[in-house]
């Protein structure tokens, strides 16, 4: 089974890929982060470059439970993505 999360975050496209053994992050097109191996919960990070051309942390959680697979995304401390919105909860 395969996930893929695509958010867009000012100019750029935050990219996360999940699949039973392998989860990644892609920021523009860039890998930044992979976790290998089955996990039910892991984290992915990375970085972005603000319009001020400073750094922001990426995190992206992942977890599993009952076969559905959830996702937040966060830059900073800001949550700009989650699959609980999209599943209407």
């Amino acid at each position: 089974m395969k996930h893929v999360w695509t958010v867009k975050y000012r100019e750029h496209t935050i990219c996360v890929i999940n699949t039973w053994t392998n989860e990644k992050l892609f920021v523009d097109g860039v890998l930044q982060d992979e976790q290998v191996g089955l996990y039910f919960t892991s984290r992915l990070v990375g970085k972005v470059k603000n319009e001020d051309g400073e750094y922001e942390d990426i995190k992206v959680s992942l977890s599993t439970s009952l076969c559905r697979v959830q996702c937040r995304m966060f830059v900073g401390e800001r949550l700009i993505y989650t699959t609980k919105l999209q599943m209407g909860g």
